[in-house]
């Protein structure tokens, strides 16, 4: 499995031996987290995570299996494509294979295999099955999805329906035993387009644990995946989890459509890790596979260019996250529709070119997949090297046989950007994510020195030198850190190695560590010096439990600071307002109580009279021992004060409307209740977003705000909250702002910067010219709008810098 995929890589003390494995492993964490806990077990946490964890399980008898691995870790093994066909066309699976693909994803659709009860036709799949094998490209079958049947025609939720699905699964891995497939459990499961009449987590999950007890019984070595889900829905997947799949499932598939960078991933996948680690069973590591992940350049704003850079990102950010198996959503457009996205998800067009070579058109996305296997070819993924900058991506590969080096750099801002990065003397050969040689580099001493886009660059360096391979030989050998973890209690290194020294001497010293509870996040420094030159990774560790705060905000007669607590654990302390100017409080100092499953308070400072229109302060957190600075001195200014609102008043400045595909109906409304703005919203299943929308004549906003700061409470949908806004040179930009997982209190800030942020239209210098024009507050339904949602915004705050 993928706990292997580094054991013959002489070079790597890596990741899965050591940090990882530690996160991973009960064993170690106990050992290096019961002395910290006797000390501190007074009033340490019990993480929320941990809590849940007390659940029925089904439990079945261990077995040793010889499985085979989902992936060496080595490029191209693990990359591939969806596709929607049987029998492909004259030369495609040659042209798929040219394209890199490993895996092939595609239905084994139940109601196309049993037309007649009890008799089964495998023909087709057979030969798709065949047809793969020549080019050794691997099948995963999606077991998927109703019959009419069995069950009205619904999905399997009898057990009559059940075991008649099980029955046909049973069949189907018997006879293609052995034959390296991957078993999918379902697509898309939490979507009513998919699971009918409605999701239903409970009659999903009993189905794929008797179908992963079918499979145990009968085909013990085949690989049994699942749930497969609409992006990543941490509510569904923790349900499945609760439920016993993982005893079954050797990895769990998510498909993390967005219509945002690759890279803000990163964070949705340690969260996952995280959840995945506190049920799975004991000493079992079960990785995540990226099973469907596509940009359309049919989107707004959206094109071929643009898919094919993001396709090389997104790659390269699921290879830093370990991710076994990457597949692609689509192989070929499915259409030729300009105005319906599902028709442009292809990396090629849609015209099949009978006798012609290729036979179908590649688009750009087709190029930056072949110069991404011609320039990682026999590579695997070795470390991020840290910057300073976090919109700045530095990825080193290294390759066992040769100890040869390829770096990918790229940027997530749209303004080019010069960096150096560590080296000695030596020169370095360029070629873009296109394949398009560039010039080549020359280093000196102090490093290489380059200018990077947002669009991937690949280097190779030109180890003619001893040095120079030595050089990048050591780096190579450091320990490989994640960039993200999940967690309180997690070990933490921080420290210096020397590489002069031998192995046994350079083995990393870890401790135990507990982030301060009250903090989002404790960045990891790792740093080592080779050749007088600083390698530097970090590792984000977001803590499990914060004792998170919203942006304070006046209301009424009070400045109203609201302190979220999602461990509900007793906890007592104070809040300080420091560095006033702008408001006269009564009082600065309140206490904060917090107990036993409240999950979140309202503190209420008295002010003495309205506040300035600008105003400033700080909010600090006072313990017995210590006072923690949690919401840095800012200048706000309120965007709009909806608690002197009515639902008539708020209808003069905003509006509230949907977008997206016109052929899904959808419901929206907005109105004012208890000093808020209530939004509710629906749709059918389909492209469609909502946006709160502010009226034009009042969307001006003078100066340079550094942010947007919103207080939500959020409804748990897997939907995702934008900005979008327009400069003075008319570029719009959209910004990626919460992923609402979880019914909660989310406070947040979108940035006025344009880094990381999504080109809507307009010029596209990617320079943010002010004064801007707020355009809306966008609730992306791309995933969960089937049911009524509803969501509550109490401020929106323009924050400038001090």
């Amino acid at each position: 499995m993928i706990q292997n995929k580094y054991k013959n890589n002489k070079y790597k003390n890596n990741k899965y031996k050591n940090i990882h494995n530690i996160f991973r492993s009960p064993t170690n964490i106990v050992v290096l987290i019961i002395p910290l806990i006797i000390v501190l077990s007074s009033f340490l946490p019990t993480p929320v995570f941990a809590q849940k964890q007390v659940v029925q399980k089904q439990v079945v008898q261990k077995q040793v299996l010889q499985k085979p691995e989902l992936s060496s870790g080595i490029i191209p093994d693990g990359f591939g494509y969806n596709i929607h066909f049987i029998d492909a066309q004259t030369g495609e699976m040659e042209m798929l294979a040219d394209a890199g693909a490993t895996v092939i994803r595609t239905d084994f659709s139940w109601s196309g295999l049993e037309r007649e009860r009890g008799v089964y036709d495998f023909s087709g799949h057979d030969r798709l099955t065949a047809s793969m094998e020549k080019q050794n490209i691997r099948p995963m079958y999606v077991l998927s999805y109703r019959n009419r049947l069995y069950d009205q025609g619904f999905s399997p939720y009898t057990p009559e329906g059940r075991a008649a699905f099980v029955r046909w699964v049973t069949a189907a891995v018997t006879h293609f035993k052995g034959r390296r497939i991957l078993w999918e459990m379902y697509n898309e499961p939490n979507l009513k387009r998919f699971w009918t009449p409605k999701p239903d987590v409970e009659k999903f999950a009993q189905l794929a644990l008797e179908v992963g007890q079918a499979i145990r019984s009968v085909a013990p070595n085949e690989i049994y995946v699942g749930p497969a889900t609409s992006g990543i829905d941490f509510s569904f997947l923790e349900s499945c989890f609760k439920a016993g799949l993982l005893e079954y499932w050797d990895a769990v598939t998510v498909h993390p459509y967005r219509p945002a960078i690759p890279e803000t991933v990163l964070t949705d996948y340690a969260r996952l890790r995280y959840l995945i680690d506190q049920y799975a069973p004991s000493g079992k590591f079960i990785p995540i596979i990226a099973g469907e992940w596509g940009y359309s350049s049919g989107w707004p704003t959206f094109d071929n260019d643009i898919q094919g850079k993001l396709l090389a990102r997104q790659w390269l950010v699921n290879l830093a996250a370990d991710i076994p198996v990457i597949i692609w959503y689509d192989w070929n457009d499915d259409g030729k529709n300009p105005f319906d996205p599902e028709d442009h998800f292809g990396i090629v067009h849609h015209d099949y070119r009978s006798g012609q070579i290729p036979v179908y058109d590649p688009k750009p996305a087709f190029h930056a997949a072949q110069t991404f296997f011609e320039t990682f070819r026999g590579f695997r993924f070795n470390k991020r090297l840290e910057t300073g900058n976090p919109h700045e991506y530095v990825f080193l590969f290294d390759r066992d046989e040769d100890e040869q080096i390829k770096i990918a750099v790229w940027t997530t801002s749209p303004v080019t950007k010069t960096i150096t990065i560590p080296s000695v003397s030596g020169k370095f050969q360029t070629i873009s994510y296109l394949g398009k040689p560039q010039p080549d580099l020359i280093a000196e001493q102090k490093g290489l020195t380059l200018s990077i886009s947002d669009e991937p660059v690949y280097l190779t360096p030109v180890l003619t030198e001893e040095q120079q391979k030595d050089f990048w030989t050591k780096i190579a050998r450091l320990e490989s850190l994640p960039q993200y973890v999940y967690g309180s209690g997690v070990p933490l290194k921080n420290h210096e190695k020397n590489h002069e020294k031998d192995r046994e001497q350079n083995a990393v010293t870890v401790k135990p560590f507990e982030p301060k509870r009250f903090l989002k996040q404790t960045p990891m420094i790792y740093s080592a010096t080779v050749y007088d030159q600083k390698i530097v990774q970090k590792t984000e560790v977001e803590a499990v439990m914060p004792i998170s705060i919203g942006l304070p905000f006046p209301d009424q007669n009070d400045l109203v600071v609201k302190v979220g607590n999602p461990g509900g654990d007793i906890f007592d302390a104070k809040i300080s307002i420091d560095n006033i100017d702008g408001l006269e409080l009564t009082e600065t100092v309140r206490p904060l109580t917090l107990k036993s499953g409240e999950s979140e308070t309202i503190i209420r400072f008295p002010m003495k009279s309205a506040p300035a229109d600008k105003y400033r302060f700080s909010v600090s957190l006072l313990t017995d021992t210590e006072t923690t600075l949690i919401f840095p001195c800012r200048t706000m200014k309120r965007l709009d004060d909806f608690s002197l609102r009515d639902t008539e008043s708020l209808k003069t400045v905003w509006s509230i409307r949907s977008e997206g595909d016109p052929r899904v109906i959808s419901e929206q409304k907005a109105e004012i209740e208890n000093g808020v703005v209530k939004i509710t919203y629906k749709s059918d299943e389909g492209w469609k977003s909502v946006k709160l929308a502010l009226n034009r004549k009042f969307g001006k906003i003078n100066g340079k705000p550094k942010s947007l700061g919103i207080q939500l409470l959020g409804d748990g949908s897997g939907n995702n909250v934008r900005l979008r806004f327009i400069d003075s040179k008319g570029q719009w930009f959209q910004f990626q702002g919460v992923t609402m997982a979880d019914r909660m209190l989310y406070y947040f800030e979108l940035p006025f910067s344009g880094i990381n942020s999504l080109h809507w239209g307009g010029a596209n210098s990617g320079i943010v010219s002010f004064p801007i024009r707020l355009d809306s507050i966008i609730i992306d339904g791309a995933f969960r709008m089937c049911d009524t949602r509803t969501i509550f915004i109490s401020a929106m705050t323009l924050i400038y810098e001090e």
